[in-house]
């Protein structure tokens, strides 16, 4: 090849490097196309998720001003839970009810009890309203009448005592609005999420009551000191340790599954057992039948074994206690002041759950 076939061929050759690169170039335009509008959607989603953020902030920040304001009290509380607990143990759904409408008739009234505290602007016409909707939301489930009746009047107790304006409960129900509508704009593949506010709210309901969380640390102290002085008298073997804390632990779980009233009657009746020291087998199975008895409607298959169990474990936890009747009956009191501080319960106290019929 001479030397003018050899500069041919050389161009010939670049020509051919030249012709990619302009394709190159075009593909990388249509890559940045495809990169504007990602971030043309990711710039949109989040500045909606900002906005949302701020709505939250927004509605979190009045439900604990208007918290902080209130002065209703533990008692206040415990009397509502009662309720809201006795409401759950003797509703009785009526055979045609389907297990969608008891369960809507259940959540339906539980909305009502939760809002209890920002109802005190309402006048006696107002509360007529909320008996006459309590009343229907719980008809079909065989609840006393006097015990709707006694709901109203502890929610009006409540109510009074939080002392929510209307001023203050429109503020509250706007934010509420606008953060779900908020929250419901967001795209669900965004990747933000944010609590629902009825769920906030729910369970923030004990920021209504003053002293709540003080009473619960206190009680908890006092049974953990009664427990460590009691085992420590009684020079306790590690097998009683077990039996001890394991009955105290179903003490509990009964004692937040049922009224205060209730319990207390159930804690006596326990108490007695040890009245005349280690219980009999026959006294153990005349325990078991009692606390059984005591239970009434709420003696679900579930807290029936464990009553079994607390009356079978009976004469190995009093030895575990040095057979002393008044340490059993000092634990079985910080066990009830402990579950009326709210131990062993959902963080929605005033959750009605009502079993299907």
């Amino acid at each position: 090849m001479d030397r003018r076939e050899h500069d041919q061929a050389d161009r010939k050759a670049r020509s051919r490097r030249r012709f990619p690169a302009a394709v190159e170039t075009l593909e990388d335009r249509r890559l940045l196309s495809y990169y504007g509008s990602y971030n043309s959607y990711y710039n949109q989603t989040y500045y909606q998720a900002q906005i949302v953020r701020h709505q939250y902030d927004q509605f979190v920040s009045e439900v604990k001003r208007i918290e902080l304001a209130s002065q209703a009290t533990p008692a206040e509380y415990l009397a509502l839970r009662d309720d809201a607990r006795a409401i759950s143990n003797t509703a009785t759904p009526d055979p045609g009810l389907s297990r969608q409408a008891v369960q809507y008739k259940a959540v339906e009234t539980s909305l009502e009890l939760d809002r209890a505290p920002l109802y005190g602007w309402l006048g006696n016409s107002g509360w007529a309203g909320i008996n006459a909707r309590l009343t229907s939301d719980l008809s079909g489930l065989n609840v006393p009448s006097t015990l709707i009746a006694q709901t109203v009047a502890d929610m009006r107790t409540l109510a009074t005592s939080a002392n929510v304006g209307p001023f203050d409960y429109a503020a509250v129900t706007n934010d509420f609005t606008s953060l779900r509508n908020a929250e419901q704009s967001l795209p669900s593949s965004s990747g933000y999420h944010f609590e629902d506010p009825s769920l906030f709210y729910t369970q923030h309901l004990r920021g209504f009551f003053r002293g709540w969380g003080v009473q619960k640390v206190q009680a908890r102290g006092q049974l953990d000191r009664d427990l460590h002085a009691a085992q420590s008298q009684a020079v306790t073997s590690p097998a009683g340790a077990v039996v001890v804390t394991r009955d105290v632990g179903i003490l509990q779980k009964i004692g937040a599954a049922i009224p205060s009233t209730t319990n207390e009657t159930f804690g006596a009746t326990y108490v007695a057992a040890f009245a005349q020291g280690p219980p009999s087998p026959t006294a153990v199975a005349q325990l078991g039948t009692s606390l059984v008895t005591v239970l009434g409607p709420a003696a679900t298959p579930s807290r029936v074994a464990w009553v079994d169990r607390l009356a079978n474990d009976a004469p190995a936890f009093d030895q575990a206690l040095g057979g002393s009747a008044s340490s059993i009956a000092t634990i079985v009191a910080d066990v009830a002041a402990l579950v009326d501080a709210g131990s062993g319960e959902s963080l929605n106290p005033f959750k009605i759950n009502v079993r299907p019929g």
